[in-house]
């Protein structure tokens, strides 16, 4: 059964977050690890959507939904997940989240709880009860996860984890103080169902929302919106959907980086341990899983052929429609030219026609006079038919060209749709590539004002050597008004004393008994002296026992491995039993199976083998079908290798446009200068051009007059041939004949030239548009270089500016440093009426404390006379009238002291800011002090290095010379690190100058700061009390590559100087926990689950699954084995650090390399003043088993592979996972998760 529910578990985990569906593609498995292949989430996950945008209420309703309907389902399969976070929350390709990574999965029993010993999950999303499992109770239930929710939903709102601390104990505490460290921001807007919520979740486990069923986290008011509810949540659209290019799009994800790890150090087991026993033989295949891909598949590749199809002949034919819209132009020009020409031909062959006609009629009545002879009559006849035939055939012709023109001019018009369309394709282009050439010039005008302002910098530099004399001269007052308002804060100082005498003697009596105590503890030192030496007389024969004891052990733990050999055997043979019992029972059920299954075919066999023979006859044909489509799919992959060569090619083609197109560039720009020559050259053609155009319209108006002329003359011979028809006949025929032969010839003559007219027309037309052109490019070339001038113009005004602002700049410095010498002046005057109205304050009090006096003696003698003798009315109501009028002066007397009270107190908020004021410029000074003498320094030992370079000229010398010219390596030391920057995920560095003198570390922004003198935070050296390197527990948020160049710096408040604007560097502990005291260390009680060792014996001191108790002092971070605290106290040495944890500060810096860090570290603890240990108050002062039953070990849980060294840095890793969970059955058994 055990063997069952293994592989039922591997069958869950491939269960998606909603629906029964499938997901596990594939397994399989090798000597190390067992494989899973999931189904692929191209969304990424919510990590990078946070990153990417800041997520309104809206979509945090959304995504909480779906986690919280995820959740529920694995829940209802009987599993608890324990580690719910965003990094474990994917989205698919319609942005809709599934839970993954079920590795920390474990199975509910019956009462639907979990009994774990260890402590699972991510450090910031872990939950109180499960911290509290290292101990031995760990019993928990499904709660834990609605635990993880709460902390994922704040974390949307605000950005970060709500118990986020730099270390794992600040981490732990705050978690397990969750009443009081769960804060909101007052700067994120989040309403109060929100807030209700996450305090509902992270509240404690008995009170927890969920505990009694997911209908009441469904029910709250958080999840009400008109757009969706929990049933018809998966069929409305995500609010982020994401753009993806291709089924294997894995931009949404982070780029893995190449891990260059260590080997495993886990050495491999001497016995048989069996952990692989559940795993044999598993191997799973999801079957025809890509045959729903395989006509997608096709699809997509018929679209594209189809696309990349109609895509070239949308380029054919454009190029068909430019050469078809040239040709078209062309020859409706010559089609006009043509049709005018006919139209002239036209109108002379109709006018000679007429004359003709009328010339018959004279003839036909002249033949009927004079009876003409038939022969003449034919000849007329036939002349009359030719030119008849011709008249038809030009009308013909004539129609023909009024046809063409009319297609011609209907493809003109078509061509014009399509030349606009093309036209704005080319214009968007050009306007493309107008964009690039102006960004283009942007950076060369940019560079050309960086290698200028390096220049100006250059020269800058030179005048601020020169004034470093001047400033000096500069820093000597300084320090002189330093040193007058010193002197002025110690009388300011002296007279806050005066004030504080009061607390200062109630001070005294607690310091009595403080002294009393003191005697006590050295009382019980005596006394533990004294038993210590008892304890190492009894150490003596503790170890001869512990010899005997060891070889007893060594005896048993033989004899232990050899039943445990035996074991394992027995147990091998079992399971291979029980697996061939399974396999026999398995066969036996399917035989008799089949048996029942054949009797029931026997009877159905006898009526389907006619429905078989008809089935057979359509398997055929759906064969025939099949294989025709097989080789249609085989043309079609081809056909899109084909393709996929053509889109190679053409991007190849792209990339060589791509050059030739910045070849053009430059080219164009070379043939800028040749353009104006040219330009010259056009506008001189031009000019010829237009005198030849004048010369040929008169040549032509010549022939037109000529022509006209001839017309007449042809009029003329036809009144003459009229008038002298009867006379000579024949020779008017002749003539006729004459002048038709001179008629045609003009008529060519005229042809020709009005042919040549054209042509000139038109290279006159391609030489206006040539020089159009050349005139366009021209004048953008001018607008260029004005905008290059004025670039270069603005620049230089700018650089003017900059002059002028500095100028302005050491003025205002100037005057700031009158204002402050006319404050200091102020603030000797407010402190003269300061102390006058302390004065007057005293008097006022003493006054009032008589008039109250008074009021008190009045009192009692009234209460005496009342008793005493009740008949003197009279002097009852003098005394009243007394009483009433110290009444009225004592109201008085309020009013005056409430009055003065007033206008002290503005007095005093008013000396108060301008204190603040005053402090603020005094630490910006002394930082501008502090680094001048750095400066100052660092000339002197340069001045020191030369005056000994000079003194000394042998090769000795000159190799002092290399020593000192290193600016005295043990007293100084600069360079670039970096400072962390708060990250919930993981450290962020920001990169800062830093310099080490005698006296002061300085921190500068950049190099800039560095020459100006302008650090930004400064810390005392004789404040410093550790620098050490750290470890994988200390920094768990930094990557595992980052640890060997990372060391801390722990400093006290005061001796730390800040400008107001930079951020605060955190408190190395904010909380105090308890912890145990000896030698100086504040030890506490912690376990290791990364690689570390007992700094007393060197043994590992940690253990992936079960770690040893260990200690760490929190002031020094020495660790040790637990049980060296309770039986060897005398192997600790004594802590060396000597500080207050409360008033201590904690800095982290990353160097470049591993040398560097040493170097620093080495550097800096030279300088560190050394100290006695000094022992902790004795009030926080505990045993071992006290405190761990007092407060529960900070454990550090195996994280996510995120954090975790041993593991890969990225989300996508492959995770492996081992837990130890307790049957029902009572025995012990591994589970094995991998991803």
């Amino acid at each position: 059964m055990n063997e069952f529910l293994n592989f039922e578990k591997v069958k869950l985990i491939g269960r998606g977050a909603y629906g029964e569906v499938q997901l596990l593609c594939c397994a399989f498995q090798d000597v190390h690890h067992l494989y899973m292949v999931m189904e692929f989430m191209p969304g990424g996950d919510l990590v990078t959507l946070t990153i990417n945008y800041d997520i309104p209420e809206k979509w945090a309703r959304f995504y909480t939904a779906e986690v919280v309907m995820a959740l529920d389902t694995i829940h209802s399969m009987g599993f608890i997940h324990r580690d719910v976070k965003p990094d474990n929350m994917l989205l698919d390709q319609h942005g809709h989240l599934k839970l993954a990574d079920f590795g920390t999965c474990m199975r509910m029993d019956s009462t639907g709880m979990v009994n774990c010993e260890t402590a699972v999950g991510t450090p910031d999303y872990i939950s109180p009860e499960v911290l509290q499992s290292q101990g031995g109770d760990g019993y928990y239930g499904r709660e834990c996860d609605w635990w993880s929710v709460g902390v994922f939903i704040y974390e949307m709102f605000v950005g970060e984890t709500p118990f986020y601390a730099e270390s794992l104990i600040g981490t732990y505490g705050k978690i397990m103080n969750h009443q009081n460290a769960l804060s909101f921001p007052d700067d994120v807007d989040m309403s109060k169902d929100a807030k209700d919520l996450i305090c509902s979740f992270l509240t404690d486990r008995f009170v927890r929302l969920g505990r009694t069923g997911v209908d009441e986290i469904k029910r709250h008011p958080f999840f009400r919106n008109d757009q969706w509810t929990f049933d018809n949540i998966r069929d409305t659209v995500a609010p982020v959907v994401p753009e993806l290019h291709s089924d294997i799009d894995t931009s949404n994800f982070d780029d893995i980086e190449a891990e260059k790890g260590d080997a495993e150090t886990f050495s491999p087991p001497k016995a048989f341990v069996g952990n692989q026993l559940p795993f044999i033989g598993f191997t799973y295949f999801k079957e025809n899983q890509y045959e729903h891909i395989a006509g997608l598949f096709l699809l997509t590749v018929f679209m594209i052929h189809h696309q990349m199809n109609s895509r070239q002949k949308v380029e054919a034919s454009l190029r068909q429609l430019e050469r078809e819209r040239a040709l078209l132009q062309h020859q409706s020009a010559e089609s006009l030219r043509k049709a005018e020409m006919e139209s002239d031909r036209k109108r002379s062959l109709e006018n000679e026609l007429n004359v003709l006609r009328d010339q018959l009629e004279d003839l036909k009545k002249r033949n009927q006079q004079s009876q003409i002879s038939n022969e003449e009559k034919m000849q007329l006849q036939r002349q009359l038919e030719e030119t008849n035939a011709v008249l038809q055939a030009e009308k013909e012709a004539a129609a023909r060209m009024k046809k063409c023109q009319a297609e011609a001019q209907k493809q003109a018009q078509s061509l014009e749709v399509s030349l606009g369309e093309v036209q704005d394709k080319y214009n968007q282009l050009e306007n493309c590539k107008l964009e690039q050439e102006k960004q283009l010039r942007g950076l060369q005008a940019e560079l050309e004002e960086e290698r200028r302002n390096r220049s100006l910098g250059a020269e800058t530099i030179s005048d601020l050597q020169g004034s470093l004399s001047g400033l000096e001269k500069e820093l000597k007052e300084m320090k002189s008004t330093l040193s007058k308002i010193q002197t002025e804060k110690k009388e300011l100082q002296g007279k806050l004393n005066n004030l504080e005498k009061e607390k200062n003697n109630q001070e005294i009596d607690l310091t009595f008994k403080l002294k009393s105590l003191q005697q006590s503890l050295e009382q019980e030192e005596a006394e533990h002296k004294a038993t210590k030496a008892k304890l190492a007389d009894k150490n003596k024969v503790y170890q001869s026992i512990e010899e005997a004891k060891s070889e007893a052990l060594k005896e048993m733990e033989n004899t232990l491995q050899e039943e445990r050999s035996s074991k394992l055997l027995v147990e091998e043979k079992l399971l291979q039993l029980q697996k061939a019992h399974s396999m026999l029972d398995c066969d036996y059920k399917r035989a008799a199976h089949k048996l029942e299954e054949l009797k029931m075919q026997k009877k159905k066999s006898s009526e389907e083998v006619m429905q078989l023979t008809s089935r057979l006859e359509e398997e055929i044909h759906k064969l025939s079908l099949s294989q025709s489509e097989l080789k249609m799919q085989k043309q079609q992959v081809s056909v899109l290798g084909s393709s996929e060569k053509l889109l190679k090619q053409e991007v190849n083609q792209l990339l060589e446009m791509k050059l030739s197109l910045e070849k053009q560039n430059q080219e164009l720009r070379r043939e800028k200068q040749e353009a104006d020559g040219q330009l010259k050259e056009l506008k001189d053609q031009l000019e010829a051009e237009q005198y030849f155009t004048t010369l040929y319209k008169t040549q032509t108006r010549e022939l037109k007059d000529e022509c006209d002329e001839r017309n007449k003359l042809i009029k003329e011979l036809q009144q003459q041939l009229a008038a002298y028809n009867e006379e000579s006949r024949d020779s008017l025929a002749a003539q006729l004949e004459s002048s038709l032969t001179k008629a045609d010839s003009e008529q060519l003559a005229r042809s020709i030239a009005e042919e040549q007219y054209s042509l000139l027309e038109k290279e006159k037309i391609m030489k206006e548009l040539e020089i159009n052109d050349m005139m366009a490019r021209h004048k953008q070339e001018l607008n260029e270089k004005e905008a290059t001038i004025s670039s270069l113009e603005e620049s230089n005004r700018t650089l003017t500016v900059d002059v002028a602002n500095l100028a302005s700049e050491k003025e205002e410095l100037n005057n700031k440093l009158k204002e402050l010498q006319q404050g200091e002046e102020e603030a000797r005057q407010m402190n003269s009426l300061k102390v006058s109205f302390e004065r007057q304050l005293q008097s006022e009090r003493t006054l009032k404390i008589q008039a109250v006096n008074k009021l008190a003696e009045v009192m009692n003698r009234r209460e005496s006379v009342r008793g005493g003798a009740r008949g003197i009315d009279t002097e009852v109501h003098r005394k009243e009238k007394e009483n009433r009028k110290l009444q009225l002066e004592l109201k008085a007397e309020r009013q005056k002291f409430n009055s003065t009270m007033m206008k002290y107190q503005k007095d005093l908020t008013d000396m108060q800011a301008v204190m603040a004021e005053e402090n603020n410029m005094r630490l910006e000074l002394q930082m501008a002090l502090d680094s001048k003498d750095s400066d100052i320094e660092q000339l002197r030992c340069q001045l020191t290095s030369l005056s000994v370079h000079s003194l000394d000229t042998t090769s000795i010398g000159s190799g002092n010379d290399v020593e000192l010219g290193d600016g005295y390596p043990d007293s100084r030391l600069e360079g670039w690190i970096s400072f962390p920057t708060k990250n919930t995920k993981r450290y962020g560095w920001d990169k800062k100058y830093v310099v080490v003198s005698s006296k002061k570390i300085l921190f500068y922004n950049n190099e800039q700061d560095r020459e100006q003198s302008n650090p930004f935070m400064t810390l005392d050296i004789d404040k410093l009390f550790h620098v050490r390197p750290v470890t994988q527990t200390d920094v768990y948020r930094a990557d595992a590559r980052e640890i060997p160049r990372i060391f801390q710096i722990l400093y006290a408040n005061e001796g730390e100087s800040k400008r107001n604007e930079e951020v605060a560097v955190e408190p190395a502990t904010h909380e105090r926990p308890n912890y145990i005291s000896h030698k100086g260390h504040e030890f506490i009680l912690t376990l290791y689950h990364f690689p570390s060792n007992c700094d007393v014996c060197t043994r590992p001191l940690w253990n992936v699954f079960k770690p040893p108790p260990a200690l760490e002092c929190r002031r020094c971070h020495t660790k040790c084995h637990k049980d060296h605290m309770e039986k060897n106290k005398e192997s600790i040495e004594p802590c060396w650090v000597s500080y207050d944890s409360s008033t201590a500060k904690e800095l982290l810096l990353l160097t470049n390399s591993k040398e560097e860090q040493q170097r620093w570290i080495s550097h800096l603890r030279k300088r560190i003043p050394r100290k006695n240990p000094t022992l902790s108050p004795p009030a926080a002062q505990s045993s071992p088993q006290e405190f761990a039953s007092m407060f529960p070990p900070k454990v550090s849980p195996r994280s996510s592979p995120r954090n975790s060294p041993q593991l890969s840095s990225h989300r996508n890793a492959i995770k492996i996972q081992a837990t130890k969970t307790q049957q029902t059955s009572g025995k012990s058994r591994w589970e094995f998760y991998l991803f």
